[in-house]
């Protein structure tokens, strides 16, 4: 006999949502351990289960039945009403797939655990969120009293953006790939001062309209960390000279992502596309191999 939707409706919302056993389980372990969380917060999307805001570690708790666990292979199971859970749970996994996905944009560091999982392990649980959460408490701690400042601007023409092949220099950490036009500041400057003066040394032209992004933070903990000031030139004046550093060139922004050039770039440069609306605080992370490993828009 099929049954009522009321019915079916009053029964769904009998149960709990949140504060579950396993949420529970966790959240207990962890307050114990000394951390604090929020839990629920409603300031990052889909609500996680717990939440390091600063850190920007979501953390959700999973049931296998309305997650879709093995999903494929139980769905046969469903002896009746089968399309009804079938597409309530499908919705549930594309709604998990859109707030991984969001949340991950955004720079946070997304951890999901199955009921089972927590049930069986709860301290191996505990202990990811904790080395999540230490690891982004290192990185951020890197970005505090950073000296090694430089600045990074890309000068806009007919939709296209002049583009430096560094190929010149030795020992030159970005050689073989497309950068924007910068360097470090010098002792005394400002990076509103660096900016022009990189820009006129490097290609021979004068800076009359500009756009101030924001800040970015290349962290490697082996190493100091550097602050990158990133401008857009939206108009200028002079002739271009030749750079001892690279190859200049009028590259097309359509052409830019087939150029070799580093990962961390590639995530700022669509930002450009729009005035800045205000100026935004951005950390990008490498490994030893120069692969990013870590990144956050803005903090």
């Amino acid at each position: 006999m099929r049954r009522d939707p009321e019915i079916i409706h009053k029964t769904m919302s009998r149960i709990r949502g949140k504060d579950t056993g396993i949420e529970l389980a966790l959240r207990k372990e962890l307050t114990a351990r000394g951390y604090r969380y929020f839990v629920n917060s409603k300031k990052a999307f889909g609500h996680p289960d717990i939440l390091f805001r600063k850190e920007m570690v979501a953390v959700f708790c999973d049931s296998e039945f309305w997650h879709g666990y093995h999903f494929d292979e139980n769905a046969v199971d469903f002896h009746e009403h089968q399309d009804y859970w079938v597409n309530k749970i499908k919705r549930n996994m594309a709604r998990d797939d859109e707030v991984n996905q969001t949340l991950t944009k955004k720079g946070y560091k997304v951890i999901r655990f199955w009921g089972k999982e927590i049930e069986k392990d709860l301290e191996g649980c505990v202990n990811t969120i904790i080395e999540a959460v230490e690891k982004r408490r290192a990185i951020l701690a890197r970005c505090e009293g950073i000296t090694n400042k430089t600045t990074l601007a890309y000068i806009e023409r007919d939709d296209c953006y002049l583009l430096l092949y560094r190929n010149k220099k030795k020992q030159d950490e970005n050689q073989g790939k497309w950068i924007g036009i910068g360097g470090h500041l010098e002792e005394g400057e400002t990076h509103l001062q660096a900016f022009r003066r990189e820009i006129l040394e490097e290609t021979g032209l004068s800076v009359d309209k500009y756009h101030y992004y924001g800040r970015i933070d290349f962290v490697n903990m082996d190493h100091p960390g550097e602050r990158m000031y990133l401008f857009k030139v939206t108009s200028f004046h002079g002739e271009i000279l030749p750079c001892n550093e690279g190859e200049l060139a009028w590259i097309k922004k359509a052409d830019m992502g087939s150029l070799p050039m580093w990962e961390g770039d590639r995530r700022f440069l669509p930002l450009l596309d729009e005035a800045p609306q205000k100026a935004f605080h951005m950390l990008v992370k490498y490994d030893e191999n120069g692969d990013l490993e870590d990144f956050i828009p803005d903090f």
